[in-house]
């Protein structure tokens, strides 16, 4: 028998700079314990009743088996291969495939084959990639016998006696579901057990005493991590107003969703919220999701938004929520997007959490108003670990990361296991992201998820694609779809066991008629004037407040500059200027102060209201900007966009200039050749020919005609555009030679998008086939130096997005602006200055520029600052001293202006 003291010879983790060693045996039980303090202190109800079901075991047994297994997942280091590394540096296999063969055996005299082989692949896969038979067999090769077969059996027996396991399951085989929960779980356990700073590399116990020893380590890392201190609420409240005293009037939409709460959230399910913007579907979709996290003791929820600014705001609403609902309870909230470390919020979050568990001293904690209790734990800002936290704010993007075959795929599964998902503006994603979408709703209807969609303005087609992807989740794909027939506004809902749907009223609030008015957009050949700016100057007369929203940056920065000759006030009695501007390539510091001075001026609360002023802007503040205009103006954009615009169109019940008291919407009209419109080349690279062809079609009943009465003529405008409809006989000559074309144009790159995203996207939760032999390709996330058929991309763009960070001087001394001091390129920088660096940062998207940059060495970072992950996919710019790129291009010159922002010029 192999004594214990040559079990502690066997190291699993080395100091690489003293070149002690920790005994595998320690790791292995650290880990193991870990988990087995995660089941009793984080795991919820809900993941540990879905444990005890697929394995059929009870509580107790469960946790131990589990404990057990992801204990066991580095038993591939005990092989001489590994073992000899630090001497020889000889790595012939990883020790992941070498643990998936070595308990592929070990196994076999406890589990059924199939069971035994799909738990030691997802063990071995801990590193982000689960071994392939190949991987298996090539390892086998290489891990040793006899002796080492008896160090492995010794390590397996003693992690059994250990951890007092005496039952294993019955059950040949479990769900592709719980594989991943396993994985996600076993990596959690991994990183935090293998944090030097709770696990410290000490040798002062027999494998035994370090058992009890380690579990007050255990607890106290989940603590401080910010794992526990959190629990779901034991009770339900009744009124949607008791979570937002604000609310002075429960709206019918959610009094109905209050309603449908008690019937529908004894299980999880799928509700898909459609309603005119302003009826309060965010509250709504909270309050499910807290009766959700109440009933069923689930973990918690993520609210995916469309955008980074969108994110932002609601990440303040959550805030404030969850202040509410728990008072001085500790509880996570994450806010997740690329730039969530520049968010002063967030900081303040996470700073709270420093104060509570370094100084312990509450009286700092609530220092900025905001209730004690709601933290933000540095361990859940690193990538990938994010969706851990119990309650998270931030982009769409980061939910449809657990879906795309990259490495740790299944810890952001695991992530979102037993939450509620809300995901808002679900129309606005193309072919590419909804083809994600519905996987994603698969893995969250196996994984026990709920989720809530929210849309202003949703075509039926894709709200049934989206139910009957949560239904395949369930494994009940052939469910009943709900009654098509019931008409805008709706509430459908699927819970397993009961499918509806029911037409809702609209407030009096958000009933609106809504006229649409064509008007010249053109800019002046420079002669004549420019029309808009004299028809805005006119409706301003009195006062007022309107929005031109452009469909590109360079259009917003054009129009920007023709109004400026009708509103040159820099004061317009609120200390800001009466023309403002608003768009995604301003540098980013400056972006986020452009977008919280809008929402200061033109958002709900009124007293900063200036008296008259423009605000044009991109899509930014096209969803879930909770802003106001008494007149918009906007480019031609596909009639559910033009909707979403008019949204923030006499948003709130507030009083007018008297020629701006109906809601008008103006709508810059296209130009005509042959009777067919043509929406310019900036607008047809953003939105697709036949949408907008067919949108403009459908909104030619009514512009200039009749309001569009909201709620009553939205679903209708909708269908006209996506609805599955051939060419009608009253289109003639080119006009419809044009519909034909650009149909068949639309329909070819829907197919194409949707085959990349079903090439991306992970198998479904009910692949019958061997799932973790082909799980994963593993792209690469936030990489833009390699080839897109590489990259885990969530949305499709016709030109590649590169961040650059936009400095003064050169590659020998750069500097953040003229006069300040060159920076230090030669060590990696601490936060202030990485922060400092990405508040310089900007998006570019030109096809030339980036290419032209991107192959350019010049424009590679320093080597010491692509250490920081923040700063390791970007790329530098120079200016000189006027705000011109020092870099040449042959066709284009870039203008950093504090006004307009990044400028591009064609020579």
């Amino acid at each position: 028998m192999f004594n214990e003291a040559s079990l502690l010879q066997i190291w699993g983790k080395r100091d690489r700079e003293t070149d002690a060693f920790y005994p595998l045996i320690f790791h292995m039980i650290d880990t193991a314990i870990v988990a087995n303090q995660m089941w009793h202190h984080c795991l919820h109800t809900a993941s540990k009743d879905f444990i005890c079901t697929e394995l059929q075991l009870n509580s107790d047994k469960a946790c131990k088996l589990i404990s057990l297994w992801i204990g066991l997942h580095d038993i591939g280091k005990a092989t001489p291969d590994f073992q000899c590394i630090g001497k020889t540096k000889l790595h012939r296999i990883h020790h992941g495939p070498a643990s998936a063969c070595i308990l592929q055996s070990l196994f076999q005299s406890n589990l059924n084959a199939k069971l035994a082989k799909d738990i030691a692949v997802v063990l071995g896969g801990h590193h982000g990639v689960f071994p392939t038979t190949s991987d298996i067999k090539e390892a086998r090769s290489n891990i040793g016998k006899e002796q080492w077969n008896e160090v492995r059996s010794e390590l397996y027996q003693t992690m059994i006696d250990n951890l007092k396991v005496c039952e294993w399951p019955c059950v040949t085989e479990t769900g592709n579901a719980f594989l991943m929960f396993l994985a996600g779980l076993t990596s959690v356990s991994d990183w935090i057990a293998s944090n030097d700073r709770f696990f410290p590399y000490e040798m002062k116990h027999s494998t035994a005493e370090h058992l009890d020893y380690v579990k007050g380590k255990a607890r106290y890392a989940l603590e401080n991590l910010g794992w526990t201190g959190w629990k779901p609420a034991a009770k339900t409240v009744e009124g949607l107003n008791q979570l937002f005293p604000f609310i002075a009037s429960i709206r019918p939409l959610q009094q109905e969703v209050m309603n449908l709460a008690k019937t529908c959230c004894n299980q999880p399910g799928i509700v898909i919220i459609e309603a005119p913007m302003g009826e309060g579907k965010t509250e709504a979709a909270i309050y499910l999701a807290d009766t959700w996290v109440a009933t069923l003791k689930q973990r918690g929820y993520y609210f995916a938004l469309p955008t980074m600014a969108t994110s932002n705001q609601m990440f303040g609403r959550v805030r404030d929520y969850l202040g509410t609902r728990y008072g001085s309870k500790r509880v996570n909230l994450m806010l997740q997007h690329g730039h969530a470390s520049l968010s002063e919020e967030f900081e303040t979050l996470k700073h709270r959490f420093e104060l509570r568990h370094v100084d312990e001293d509450a009286q700092h904690s609530s220092y900025d108003g905001t209730a004690p209790g709601i933290v933000a734990s540095e361990w859940f800002t690193y990538r990938k670990r994010g969706l851990l936290s119990p309650f998270g704010v931030g982009t769409i993007d980061q939910a449809l990361l657990a879906v795309l075959q990259t490495r740790h795929v299944f810890v952001r599964l695991f992530g979102l296991v037993q939450k509620t998902i809300i995901i808002d503006e679900v129309h606005a994603y193309d072919a590419y992201m909804s083809t994600l979408l519905e996987r994603l709703l698969e893995w969250l209807a196996a994984l026990d998820c709920s989720v809530v969609l929210l849309s202003a303005t949703l075509p039926k087609v894709q709200k049934n694609a989206l139910l009957g992807a949560y239904r395949r989740g369930l494994g009940q794909a052939n469910v009943a779809q709900p009654v098509n027939e019931t008409s805008y506004p709706r509430i459908s809902w699927y819970n397993g066991s009961a499918i509806d749907v029911k037409k809702i009223d609209t407030s009096a609030e958000t009933r609106k008629d809504l006229i649409l008015q064509w008007v010249n957009g053109r800019f002046p050949d420079g002669i004549t004037d420019f029309e808009l700016g004299e028809r805005l100057q006119e409706a301003l007369q009195d006062g007022g407040c309107a929005a031109v929203i452009c469909n590109t940056v360079d259009q917003a920065q054009k129009t920007y500059t023709a109004l400026k000759k009708y509103f040159p006030n820099e004061d317009a009695g609120d200390g800001q200027p009466e023309l403002d501007l608003l768009h995604a390539r301003y540098l980013f510091g400056d972006r986020k102060a452009r977008e919280e001075r809008s929402l200061k001026r033109f958002g709900k609360d009124r007293r900063n209201r200036p008296a008259r002023a423009v605000l044009v802007a991109t899509q930014i503040i096209e969803q879930s900007l909770d802003l106001d205009f008494d007149l918009m103006v906007t480019e031609m954009a596909p009639a559910d966009l033009l909707l979403q615009r008019a949204g923030r169109l006499h948003r709130h019940n507030n009083d007018r200039p008297e020629k701006l008291k109906t809601p008008t919407l103006w709508i810059c009209q296209p130009e005509m050749k042959d009777e067919v419109p043509e929406f310019g080349p900036g607008t047809e690279a953003v939105y697709d020919p036949h949408i907008l062809l067919r949108s403009w079609l459908a909104i030619a009943d009514y512009v200039g005609k009749k309001p569009v009465m909201i709620p009553e003529n939205v679903e209708s405008l909708i269908e006209k555009v996506y609805g599955e409809q051939d060419c009608t006989d009253t289109l003639k000559g080119k006009l419809r030679i044009s519909w034909e074309k650009s149909k068949g144009k639309l329909e070819a790159e829907r197919s194409l998008y949707e085959i990349k995203a079903k090439t991306n996207r992970i198998l479904s939760p009910y692949y019958e086939d061997e799932i973790l032999e082909v799980f994963n390709r593993e792209l690469e996330e936030d990489n833009p130096n390699i080839s897109d058929i590489f990259q885990a991309l969530t949305r499709l763009s016709k030109s590649q997005s590169i961040s650059f960070i936009c400095l003064y001087g050169d590659t020998t001394e750069p500097r953040c602006d003229t006069l300040s001091e060159p920076l230090d390129t030669q060590t990696r920088p601490d936060v202030l200055k990485i922060k400092k660096l990405l508040n310089k940062s900007v998006q570019l998207s030109h096809k030339t520029i980036v290419n032209s940059l991107t192959n350019s060495s010049d424009s590679i970072l320093p080597r010491a600052w692509r250490k920081d992950p923040l700063l390791r996919h970007h790329y530098w710019l120079f200016f000189d001293e006027k705000g011109l790129c020092t870099t040449k291009f042959t066709d284009y010159t870039l203008s950093l202006d504090d006004e307009l922002g990044l400028v591009i010029i064609k020579n």
